[in-house]
């Protein structure tokens, strides 16, 4: 499959879970409801699960389309609707504590990834927000979820690991590393252009990159950062007030999947009204900009970045209890985009054909009623099915894990492990072979690569100055390949 089909595929992203008030009312006929998606249709259905839900919602399904567990940022829900085991008191804090079990208002703040390297774990990156006057988030946690526990419904087996301390802006947004089993994760700076990159992979996450731009400082409330599906372009919008109004802003820049680096970086004034944040279509050549009133579409293959901008929609004015104007918004497993409003509402505004350019991809206001109330609600579903970028220097995974599938036993010894970076390396080749040892870092990055003569054995191996962490030495030849983890550590 090419990307853009694959990430209207049926599976883990077929959820959109809705629901706030607690009472019934004229306008709803049910407490909570959900959205399923498969490849080209939509079910609407009430439901009568307990969790509320603000802005922030991470959820994650298996390759069926059933709903694994969810969470609002408070705490965890497993598929029956009940907290799950060791789920509660997520993001500890002064925010939690005021906001109780309704959720927490920040979007994009819940995204729940596959662990790398394990089918049965997932990992949920969340975030809080400083209640004391700023909007600051100050420790992005990551708990990890384990579903074969609890008669398969999923219990919690770490909680709060905090895995980035410094002030943060709203919003988490991650892409598939280019080998297919790790992932980049990024997160806004607050007050600043700083985007800060981590790497998650199975042996824990790490800060790898720091990059700013010159661009103008944010203020707190940046929107929805957000990868393209195929993960090459990444956007982040700004909200920053000056007087009665506002600069809105959308940033636009290149990314490497192989080095987790942003590129080619560019912006361009939206408005001066409040803003919700911004999405890529499914095939990645438009990105729309949503403003309180108005939506616009960007190309975001061209050099004339700001030429490129179309008005494609403004709000017409309809009101179910609140204005159904335009905020938080989702890519469906459908290919289509779903657009909540910034208060109570029941309705939900569709571009319906996002991939075709200016007003042809339809904003059909309004057009997806609710049974339940919707307050500015989106999910966070990264591509799950993105995949390894073929033919790339990170293309490597599909040398490791092989050794057990292979004819030919390659017997690899290091020794000493851990290591200061110098250490000896044993094997044993197939006959008349000869061989090339590759070493990686987390990154997917060779760092060392040797020749293995035919007949040979044994090689002292002296790495350059490289930092402490897991690295991966790979044997390579025509018969096969095989691969040991080495710990580098420092001296």
């Amino acid at each position: 499959m090419q990307f853009n089909e694959e990430i209207k595929a049926q599976g883990k992203a077929h959820q959109f879970l809705f629901g706030w008030s607690s009472q019934l009312d004229s306008y709803t006929t049910s407490l909570r409801g959900r959205i399923l998606f498969d490849s080209s249709n939509l079910n609407i259905i009430p439901d009568s699960f307990g969790m509320p839900f603000r802005q922030a919602q991470g959820n994650i399904s298996d390759e069926h389309g059933n709903l694994l567990f969810a969470s609002n940022g408070v705490y965890i829900m497993n598929a029956t609707g009940n907290i799950m085991l060791n789920g509660g008191a997520l993001n500890p804090g002064p925010a939690v504590t005021g906001l109780g079990s309704i959720g927490m208002p920040m979007p994009f703040s819940n995204i729940v990834l596959p662990f790398p390297g394990d089918t049965n774990k997932y990992i949920l990156f969340h975030h809080s927000e400083d209640y004391l006057g700023n909007l600051a988030s100050y420790a992005l946690f990551m708990t990890v979820v384990d579903m074969t526990l609890d008669n398969g419904k999923g219990a919690v087996i770490s909680k709060n690991v905090v895995v980035n301390s410094d002030s943060c802006d709203w919003g988490i947004a991650a892409c598939q590393h280019a080998n297919g089993r790790d992932w980049w994760i990024t997160i806004p700076k607050y007050k600043s252009d700083t985007l800060i990159t981590l790497l998650c992979a199975p042996y824990g996450v790490v800060e790898t990159n720091r990059q700013s731009f010159g661009f103008p400082s944010t203020l707190g409330n940046v929107g929805c950062p957000m990868f393209s599906p195929n993960g090459s372009k990444f956007s982040i919008t700004s909200v920053k007030p000056y007087g009665s109004a506002y600069n809105h802003d959308v940033r636009l820049y290149d990314f490497d999947r192989c080095g987790g680096v942003f590129s080619n970086a560019k912006i361009d004034s939206i408005d001066n009204k409040v803003g919700g944040g911004a999405i890529f279509s499914s095939n990645g050549k438009y990105i729309y900009t949503i403003s309180v009133n108005d939506i616009y579409q960007y190309q975001t293959d061209t050099i004339d970045f700001h030429g490129s901008k179309k008005k494609v929609a403004t709000y017409d004015g309809f009101v179910s209890l609140a204005p159904t104007n335009f905020w938080s918004s989702f890519l469906a497993a459908n290919g289509k985009i779903y657009i909540s409003s910034y208060g109570f509402v029941v309705d939900l505004t569709c571009i319906e054909y996002p991939n075709n350019p200016d007003t042809l991809c339809f904003v059909n206001q309004h057009s997806v009623h609710l049974p339940a109330w919707c307050f500015r609600g989106s999910v966070n579903h990264p591509n799950y099915y993105l995949g390894r970028l073929q033919g790339s220097p990170c293309d490597t995974l599909s040398w490791v894990g092989v050794e057990e599938n292979n004819l030919h036993d390659f017997k690899i010894g290091l020794s000493p492990n851990p290591s200061t970076g110098s250490f000896k390396i044993i094997y044993l080749l197939p006959s008349n072979e000869s061989g090339e040892l590759l070493i990686y870092n987390l990154m997917g990055q060779i760092i060392y690569r040797q020749t293995l003569p035919e007949w040979t054995t044994l090689q002292n191996i002296q790495l350059p100055n490289v930092p402490s962490g897991i690295y991966q030495c790979t044997i390579k030849c025509k018969s096969g390949s095989a691969t040991k983890k080495l710990m580098v550590v420092g001296e």
